[in-house]
């Protein structure tokens, strides 16, 4: 088989464990975890000589991960698909602070100066080549959505600049968001704009981000009034409500509105955004949970409040 392992030496094996091992560690049936091997890419164990399979603390680690992502509603099939954008993202924070990010956006805005589509297309479909979608947004994506929008007002480009680059995002995003993989059995979760809240990039990057850590997201969209929320939220049986918020909420939103929301529903009612990185302690006042303003660490943060809620209600 292609994805045996051969054991190169004595002391590697000592660091190694035998199926049974594995199936007691884990409480995952050694028939199911040849059916792992057999059918899917997320398994690859070492092997004996003699055709026993070993695992190391890092397989072993990741069959629970893999048990962590089934019992979430995520299908077995789409396992593999998950683990390799896990392992994609984590690979890639020691890129975040070198030069090709400013290099790629150098580029980019060069493009829409001269409104060059095409141009601006090679460099941005290049790069998702090379980086996870989550990583090419949070370094570079959201950091021209602000150069641009500062960059009008200091003259340095016009009105028409920032349009053009947005309408492209805007397209592109939909695009992925229709045409992507749908999630089958995972969370439902429910993301909307804050009410007077226009600018849907935000919750489009959330809700790709979102769906590809395995959740159902329900996308409404921009301008969304809080309390219809309520109501979906059950007939949907959604597990969460997600709102971003590029620009910071009235006192009203949040003391009237956020503080009833987060009282009528049973959920988590997550907020995110740009627009929040100053209120957390007023928004943790009324009930609900800032995940601040950064796109990976943000879903991550609601993977992992979910989680926990789980194991311990």
């Amino acid at each position: 088989m292609t994805n045996r392992k051969p054991i190169p030496d004595v002391q590697e094996r000592q660091n190694l464990f035998p199926i049974s091992t594995v199936s007691e560690a884990t409480g995952v049936p050694t028939v199911t975890l040849r059916a792992w091997e057999r059918r899917y890419d997320f398994l690859q164990p070492h092997r004996t000589p003699k055709g026993h399979r070993l695992y190391s603390m890092g397989q072993i680690d990741l069959v629970r991960r893999v048990t962590a992502l089934i019992e979430s509603g995520l299908p077995v099939s789409r396992v593999g698909d998950m683990i390799r954008q896990e392992t994609l993202v984590a690979a890639e924070p020691a890129l975040v602070n070198s030069d090709s990010w400013e290099m790629a956006m150098a580029e980019m805005m060069e493009a829409v100066r001269n409104f060059d589509e095409a141009h601006l297309d090679r460099v941005y479909e290049s790069l998702l080549t090379r980086f996870s979608d989550a990583r090419v947004t949070q370094n570079l994506i959201i950091p021209m959505l602000r150069e641009l929008g500062t960059s009008w007002k200091r003259g340095d480009t016009g009105v028409a600049e920032e349009h053009f680059f947005s309408l492209y995002i805007r397209n592109k995003l939909g695009s992925r968001w229709h045409h992507g993989d749908k999630v089958i059995a995972g969370k439902r979760i429910v993301v909307a704009c804050m009410p007077g809240e226009r600018h849907e990039y935000g919750l489009l990057f959330f809700a790709l981000a979102a769906r590809a850590r395995g959740f159902d997201p329900i996308l409404l969209g921009a301008d969304m009034p809080l309390k219809e929320l309520g109501s979906l939220v059950r007939k949907a049986r959604a597990a969460a409500i997600v709102i971003s918020s590029t620009i910071e909420p009235g006192w009203q939103l949040v003391e009237r509105d956020l503080r009833q929301l987060a009282k009528e529903v049973t959920v988590p009612v997550f907020v995110g955004g740009a627009g929040i990185v100053r209120m957390t302690e007023a928004l943790e006042a009324v009930g609900v949970v800032p995940v601040g303003a950064e796109l990976i660490p943000g879903v991550e943060a609601i993977v992992m409040h979910l989680s926990g809620e789980r194991a311990h209600g």
